[in-house]
């Protein structure tokens, strides 16, 4: 849109003076502008009730006696930088400056500005003017980046930029942008300036003159393309100042506070190890005395830390595992943050270097203990020694095997199982000399269980097999019995044939008896070697 189009949607009447036109255009705003006397503390006054109109505008800018500003909308055709008397960058203070300043805003697009005194204070007026209207909040970010960029402070009474940076506003509210005073108001002070300073007109034709030059001579194309940078630059700085901010905070705390009991040392050197590396920006042996350092200065250290002796040491271990893990603000990131992914170097996780910590302080407590005669041959009395040194008993029984008498022992044992495995194959044979020989399946391969009535009838097949069985079975408990062995447990071969319980032992009465399995009918099967005739079949007697 065109920079003169704005009030186009006004649709309030103008004055039919150009000039007073001219002007309404230029600063079409008239929502809560802004009034104050002709005087070097013009005491200004917010106008809240409704907003002015432009033909009123055009008489408050006609009256010497009073001063009349105005405020932004969404959209703007211009935007200045207001440099104070006092300010460092005043060309009285640093003549250099203002043409850093300009050089700064070719940059981003702005190759033309026209320069005012606001005021018989001096200060100075640096207008940008635009032939098209532009977002109002991105060109405040797009201006502020860019000067700050080169080094410029924006504060208050210094350095400030019209449109500001305003804040967000809360949901039903809306915040207005800063209010600036209208340029060259007679008897105010105000005048256009040269290059070098030097007041040339206070004809409002003659700054429109120089404004339409200015404006000509933009890039738009470049300057929409850094107002689209500043304002990403901004969101992410938002959401990452914060952060960064409140992690900062944290980190400050924690050290201030120091030591507050025992077992905390580890997390201290690696708090003192990241903030050396993310806020102090220092590696290797720098990074290491830094931690060092610190530590050794920090509240209870000499009261609470037991790692005392070895602190240079430990102070290197962390400083080594930050280094791989932080980097300082700025640069590349050095691990992703993403799920499952494979760190791209060598990054030291922190619970491998304490894992590695532990480890070598329960080995270097061991050490000392069989040195001095004084390590205790039971588990509980070790371990408590042991933490005695300085380790918990958490960390202790996470790595049994430094330091648990069963560890020690490891080599004697497995000989022994050894041994042990080696000699059971000579029992099993010398058992197996006394057991009789298995009997053979029977040479008829017939089943007893072929014939369709199993009641006496064609049992005659299978009776051999069962009649040998319970003979070498009657044997084996007679032998026992002689040798006088009743009552004793038997042994893995001799269980496997009776199929006794390892826990049971035998008796003359509690002999084990072969199994009788039912027919297919339901009727039990009849004992080995005997015959039963119809009168004394089971399932008869049964009502079978």
């Amino acid at each position: 849109m065109n920079a003169l189009s704005a009030t186009n949607k006004r649709h309030e009447p103008l004055s039919l003076d150009p000039l007073d036109k001219r002007l309404c255009e230029t600063f079409p705003y008239l929502w809560q502008p802004i009034i104050g006397v002709n005087e070097t503390d013009p005491q200004w006054q917010t106008i809240t009730k409704y907003p002015m109109r432009p033909r009123v505008l055009w008489k408050h800018w006609q009256d010497a006696a009073q001063i009349v500003g105005v405020r932004f909308c969404a959209e703007t055709g211009y935007a200045l930088i207001d440099i104070d008397r006092e300010s460092p960058y005043h060309p009285k203070e640093d003549p250099n400056a203002l043409q850093t300043m300009r050089a700064a805003l070719e940059t981003i697009g702005i190759y033309r500005t026209v320069l005012i005194r606001s005021s018989w204070s001096e200060g100075l007026h640096l207008y940008i003017p635009l032939l098209e209207t532009v977002p109002t909040f991105g060109l405040a970010c797009a201006l502020k980046q860019c000067l700050e960029a080169q080094g410029f402070a924006i504060a208050q009474g210094t350095l400030e930029i019209f449109p500001n940076c305003k804040t967000y506003a809360k949901p039903g509210t809306y915040i207005e942008y800063n209010a600036h005073r209208l340029p060259l108001q007679p008897a105010s002070g105000s005048c256009l300036l040269d290059d070098d300073g030097n007041p040339i007109s206070r004809d409002l034709r003659r700054f429109f003159e120089g404004w339409d030059t200015a404006a000509a001579g933009q890039d738009l194309a470049e300057l929409r393309q850094a107002i689209s940078t500043a304002r990403t630059n901004r969101k992410a700085k938002t959401r990452r100042s914060n952060v960064v901010e409140d992690w900062q905070r944290d980190l400050l705390s924690e050290m201030e506070d120091g030591w507050t009991g025992h077992g905390q040392t580890n997390h201290l050197l690696k708090t003192i190890a990241c903030y050396g590396v993310v806020f102090e920006e220092l590696k290797g042996d720098a990074l290491a005395a830094y931690v060092e350092r610190t530590a050794i200065a920090s509240p209870g250290y000499a009261q609470w830390c037991r790692h005392q002796p070895d602190i240079k040491m430990r102070s290197t271990v962390w400083a080594r595992a930050a280094e791989g893990y932080y980097w300082q603000l700025g640069d590349p990131p050095k691990r992703s943050g993403s799920f499952g992914e494979t760190p791209s170097n060598n990054v030291v996780p922190f619970n491998l270097a304490r894992s590695e910590d532990a480890q070598s302080r329960i080995k270097e407590a061991v050490r000392l203990l069989e040195a001095q005669g004084t390590l205790p041959a039971t588990a509980t009395a070790r371990a408590n020694a042991i933490a005695e040194q300085g380790v918990s008993l958490k960390t202790l029984y996470r790595h049994r095997e430094l330091w648990h008498p069963l560890h020690d022992q490891g080599t004697s044992n497995d000989q022994s199982k050894i041994a042990q495995l080696e000699a059971a194959p000579a029992i099993f044979e010398s058992d197996r000399a006394n057991i009789p020989e298995s009997p053979k399946p029977s040479d008829s391969k017939e089943f007893y269980t072929s014939e369709k009535s199993m009641k006496g009838e064609g049992f005659e097949s299978g009776l051999p097999f069962f009649s040998t069985f319970h003979k070498q079975q009657t044997a084996l408990r007679s032998t026992l019995t002689e040798s006088g062995t009743l009552n004793q447990p038997f042994s893995p071969l001799e269980r496997l044939l009776i199929g006794e319980s390892e826990k049971e032992t035998v008796t003359a009465n509690s002999f084990p008896q072969p199994s009788i399995s039912p027919d297919r009918d339901g009727s039990p099967m009849p004992e080995p070697g005997v015959r039963y005739s119809e009168n004394d079949d089971p399932s008869r007697s049964r009502g079978g």
